[in-house]
């Protein structure tokens, strides 16, 4: 049986209407996505240019990116040492912004020449303002010509440390973050190592010294052979400071200064080597912001025949408070511990401001690791992740490959390049 349906015209004009505005809707529909893929693209390919110049640590630890190289060195000034053996530069450390440059000479003789040396040693500061000014100005106009390289960096002041024979100062150097304070290690071959903390009024006086003379406990035992000094949050008027010392016998040493006393904050010795006296070196790292919870690294290169490792602390509170504590993070994690016996992993450590990004240097090894301590963006876990591959030095290059991560130094404050990696 058939069914029929009538419909009339205007029924039919009306259906009619009707699919020429879906028909309507449906190109509005594909035209607006097209657009809309089309600026994803754009708005992509404008991220990945700008992560080329801002390179930062992947969130996949174990697949980490690339440091870049792309920044050229401009030659500012130099500076060479009065005397022979004076070992001008064996250590260095410069303040935020690079103003200030100071300079251990651990091989200086009181006696100007090399028979009889007494190698008292001493430290240098040198005023670098306007070393920095004409570097910035030749990178701002992007100049490629040739910086002056017969200017000469003048000696601000000396750092007088009344040393004797043997006392061999500046072997180890370290300044706060805005190079008003400096301590100077003396690891003396004939008596007891000791540390020095000065204070600078910026001029040509010589920096006065804060505090009592810090020793270690035995004769030759190269305590401050490796130092780090920063400064801590303080009341109006008062700079009260952060120092610890490493030393060449498996022991090291963690200091507050307040009101120029010094008051020692690992009495048992928790920051001391694994294994022992037998252990051997132990070097140091203190980021050098001031901050209630303030990151401390100590490096144990002997560590497990020579494997070495790198512990993490954070110490809480401060000298005056009960609270005062250090607490390991990151027990084990293996990339705080080299890759293989003889590497000597932590021979040196370094960290930018805030001790969010570290380098350590492997001596035995010939390499240097670059790691983040920045949390997930997602879960604000803080994880050690590597930053870009081991640095090494290429087959082609001059030279032994050991020895090359012997020293290390970060960028105090990343002024350019990646503001989470501290390049």
């Amino acid at each position: 049986m058939a069914v029929i349906v009538e419909t009339n015209d205007n029924q039919l004009i009306k259906h009619d209407d009707d699919a020429k505005k879906k028909r309507v809707i449906m190109w509005l529909v594909l035209i607006l996505g097209m657009i809309a893929v089309v600026v994803g693209l754009a708005v992509s390919f404008t991220t990945n240019g700008a992560a080329g110049d801002e390179v930062e640590g992947n969130e996949d630890p174990n697949q980490p990116s690339a440091i870049t190289e792309s920044y050229s060195l401009i030659h500012v000034a130099s500076k060479v040492g009065e005397e022979k053996n004076e070992l001008l530069g064996t250590s260095n450390a410069i303040s935020v912004g690079g103003k200030f440059l100071v300079s251990g000479s651990p091989g200086y003789s009181s006696f100007g020449v090399v028979v009889g040396s007494d190698e008292i040693g001493k430290g240098e500061i040198f005023n670098l303002i306007s070393f920095m000014e004409a570097a910035s100005s030749k990178n701002k106009t992007n100049s490629t010509e040739a910086s002056n390289s017969n200017a000469t960096l003048s000696s601000t002041t000396d750092i007088i440390t009344n040393s004797t024979s043997g006392d061999r100062c500046g072997a180890a150097v370290s300044a706060t973050a805005f190079g008003r304070h400096y301590a100077i290690g003396c690891p003396s071959s004939t008596g007891l190592g000791y540390v020095q903390v000065f204070e600078w009024d910026f001029t040509s006086s010589p920096p006065k010294q804060v505090g009592i003379t810090l020793y270690g406990k035995e004769i030759d035992d190269g305590f401050g052979a490796n130092i780090a000094l920063s400064q801590l949050k303080s009341p109006p008027g008062r700079e009260d400071l952060r120092l610890v010392i490493g030393s060449n016998s498996g022991y090291a040493q963690l200091w507050d200064n307040v009101d120029d006393l010094w008051h020692t904050l690992d009495p048992f010795g928790f920051l001391n080597h694994p294994e022992g006296k037998e252990g051997g070196e132990v070097t140091v790292s203190l980021p050098g912001s001031p901050a209630s919870e303030q990151k401390l690294f100590v490096g144990y290169p002997s560590f497990d025949s020579d494997l070495g490792i790198v512990r993490s602390f954070v110490v809480s509170g401060r000298t005056g408070n009960k609270n005062v504590s250090l607490t390991e993070q990151f027990d084990g994690d293996s990339f705080l511990q080299g890759s293989r016996q003889g590497d000597q992993f932590g021979t040196d450590i370094d960290t930018d401001i805030k001790g969010d990004f570290v380098a350590i240097g492997a001596g035995g090894g010939g390499y240097v690791r670059a790691i983040s301590l920045y949390p997930n963006t997602s879960s604000e876990e803080v994880k050690v992740r590597p930053v870009g591959c081991e640095i090494r030095l290429n087959s082609s290059s001059i030279g032994s490959r050991f020895d090359f991560g012997s020293s290390v130094a970060t960028g105090r404050v990343p002024y350019r390049g990646c503001p989470r990696c501290g390049f």
